[in-house]
Protein backbone atom coordinates (compact mmCIF):
# COMPACT_ATOMS: atom_id res chain seq x y z
CA UNK A 1 0.00 0.00 0.00
CA UNK A 2 1.65 3.02 -1.41
CA UNK A 3 0.73 6.37 0.98
CA UNK A 4 1.79 10.27 0.52
CA UNK A 5 4.65 9.24 3.26
CA UNK A 6 6.01 6.49 0.97
CA UNK A 7 6.70 9.44 -1.91
CA UNK A 8 9.19 12.13 -2.24
CA UNK A 9 7.45 15.46 -2.53
CA UNK A 10 7.69 15.75 -6.84
CA UNK A 11 5.86 12.75 -6.57
CA UNK A 12 3.70 14.17 -3.96
CA UNK A 13 2.54 17.02 -5.94
CA UNK A 14 1.86 14.66 -8.96
CA UNK A 15 -0.81 12.72 -6.87
CA UNK A 16 -2.62 15.19 -5.54
CA UNK A 17 -3.01 16.95 -9.01
CA UNK A 18 -5.25 13.77 -9.87
CA UNK A 19 -7.72 15.11 -7.15
CA UNK A 20 -7.91 18.73 -9.04
CA UNK A 21 -10.71 19.39 -11.40
CA UNK A 22 -9.63 20.11 -14.61
CA UNK A 23 -9.46 20.04 -18.43
CA UNK A 24 -9.48 16.26 -19.45
CA UNK A 25 -7.25 15.24 -22.22
CA UNK A 26 -8.23 13.51 -24.93
CA UNK A 27 -4.55 11.46 -25.37
CA UNK A 28 -3.83 8.14 -23.89
CA UNK A 29 -1.61 8.55 -20.53
CA UNK A 30 1.97 7.49 -20.52
CA UNK A 31 2.95 7.13 -16.94
CA UNK A 32 6.59 7.06 -15.61
CA UNK A 33 6.86 4.26 -13.18
CA UNK A 34 7.50 6.41 -10.44
CA UNK A 35 3.91 7.71 -10.79
CA UNK A 36 2.19 4.03 -11.99
CA UNK A 37 2.68 2.42 -8.91
CA UNK A 38 1.32 5.51 -6.22
CA UNK A 39 -1.74 6.18 -8.53
CA UNK A 40 -3.32 2.94 -8.57
CA UNK A 41 -4.00 2.60 -4.66
CA UNK A 42 -6.46 6.10 -5.13
CA UNK A 43 -8.10 4.24 -8.88
CA UNK A 44 -8.91 1.32 -6.93
CA UNK A 45 -10.12 2.79 -3.66
CA UNK A 46 -12.18 4.77 -6.42
CA UNK A 47 -13.23 1.33 -7.96
CA UNK A 48 -14.04 0.07 -4.79
CA UNK A 49 -16.48 2.51 -3.54
CA UNK A 50 -18.26 3.13 -7.13
CA UNK A 51 -18.67 -1.21 -6.94
CA UNK A 52 -19.93 -1.01 -3.46
CA UNK A 53 -22.72 1.98 -4.62
CA UNK A 54 -23.77 -0.74 -7.66
CA UNK A 55 -24.38 -3.37 -4.99
CA UNK A 56 -26.59 -0.92 -2.78
CA UNK A 57 -28.71 -0.28 -6.04
CA UNK A 58 -27.32 3.11 -6.91
CA UNK A 59 -27.18 4.36 -10.29
CA UNK A 60 -23.30 4.55 -10.91
CA UNK A 61 -21.10 3.36 -14.07
CA UNK A 62 -18.32 1.95 -12.05
CA UNK A 63 -15.45 3.39 -14.55
CA UNK A 64 -16.99 6.61 -15.29
CA UNK A 65 -16.98 6.97 -11.06
CA UNK A 66 -13.40 5.96 -11.11
CA UNK A 67 -12.74 8.26 -14.15
CA UNK A 68 -14.32 11.15 -12.34
CA UNK A 69 -13.13 10.61 -9.07
CA UNK A 70 -9.00 10.54 -9.95
CA UNK A 71 -7.60 12.24 -12.91
CA UNK A 72 -4.03 11.24 -14.20
CA UNK A 73 -4.57 13.89 -17.04
CA UNK A 74 -1.48 15.99 -15.89
CA UNK A 75 0.20 13.62 -13.37
CA UNK A 76 3.27 13.68 -15.72
CA UNK A 77 3.17 17.73 -16.24
CA UNK A 78 2.97 18.21 -13.08
CA UNK A 79 6.40 15.91 -11.76
CA UNK A 80 8.04 17.26 -14.64
CA UNK A 81 7.09 20.69 -13.55
CA UNK A 82 8.22 20.47 -10.00
CA UNK A 83 11.30 19.00 -10.79
CA UNK A 84 11.88 21.95 -12.88
CA UNK A 85 11.11 21.22 -16.54
CA UNK A 86 10.10 24.69 -18.24
CA UNK A 87 6.73 25.51 -19.45
CA UNK A 88 8.04 25.09 -22.84
CA UNK A 89 8.81 21.75 -22.47
CA UNK A 90 5.37 20.56 -19.96
CA UNK A 91 2.90 22.26 -22.78
CA UNK A 92 4.02 19.94 -25.13
CA UNK A 93 3.99 16.82 -22.95
CA UNK A 94 -0.19 17.41 -23.12
CA UNK A 95 -3.22 18.22 -24.81
CA UNK A 96 -4.93 20.14 -22.56
CA UNK A 97 -4.37 24.04 -22.95
CA UNK A 98 -2.18 26.26 -21.36
CA UNK A 99 -4.35 27.90 -19.61
CA UNK A 100 -6.17 24.91 -18.27
CA UNK A 101 -2.46 23.70 -17.11
CA UNK A 102 -1.64 26.93 -15.20
CA UNK A 103 -5.21 26.78 -13.19
CA UNK A 104 -4.70 23.20 -12.18
CA UNK A 105 -1.13 24.48 -11.01
CA UNK A 106 -2.67 27.06 -9.23
CA UNK A 107 -5.82 24.85 -7.72
CA UNK A 108 -3.57 22.18 -6.68
CA UNK A 109 -1.04 24.81 -4.75
CA UNK A 110 -3.90 25.48 -2.84
CA UNK A 111 -4.87 22.19 -2.29
CA UNK A 112 -1.01 21.11 -1.36
CA UNK A 113 -1.24 23.80 1.57
CA UNK A 114 -4.61 23.07 2.44
CA UNK A 115 -3.48 19.23 2.99
CA UNK A 116 -0.15 20.66 5.08
CA UNK A 117 -2.14 22.50 7.72
CA UNK A 118 -4.50 19.50 7.66
CA UNK A 119 -1.14 17.34 8.52
CA UNK A 120 0.03 20.20 10.37
CA UNK A 121 -3.17 19.93 12.26
CA UNK A 122 -2.99 16.05 13.26
CA UNK A 123 0.77 16.64 14.17
CA UNK A 124 2.06 14.85 10.94
CA UNK A 125 5.39 16.95 10.38
CA UNK A 126 7.37 14.70 7.88
CA UNK A 127 4.12 14.92 5.86
CA UNK A 128 3.84 18.56 6.28
CA UNK A 129 7.35 19.38 5.43
CA UNK A 130 6.48 17.11 2.21
CA UNK A 131 3.39 18.71 1.57
CA UNK A 132 5.11 22.68 1.89
CA UNK A 133 8.21 21.20 -0.39
CA UNK A 134 5.58 20.31 -3.39
CA UNK A 135 4.02 23.57 -3.00
CA UNK A 136 7.24 25.13 -3.15
CA UNK A 137 8.01 23.25 -5.62
CA UNK A 138 5.27 24.19 -8.04
CA UNK A 139 5.29 28.00 -7.56
CA UNK A 140 7.82 29.42 -10.07
CA UNK A 141 8.07 30.65 -13.79
CA UNK A 142 5.09 31.68 -15.63
CA UNK A 143 2.70 29.66 -13.85
CA UNK A 144 3.07 31.52 -10.69
CA UNK A 145 3.28 35.23 -11.98
CA UNK A 146 1.20 37.66 -10.65
CA UNK A 147 0.13 38.77 -13.68
CA UNK A 148 0.58 36.71 -17.88
CA UNK A 149 0.22 40.64 -18.75
CA UNK A 150 4.09 41.84 -17.81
Amino acid sequence: MCTFNDLDHHQVAALASCFIPGDKSTERIHLRTELAKPLQQPQDSARGIAEIQHECKLEVHVDEYEESTVRPYLMDVIYCWSKGATFAEVIHMTDIFEGGIIRSARRLDEFLNQLRAAANAVGEVNLERKFAAASESLRRGIMFANSLYL
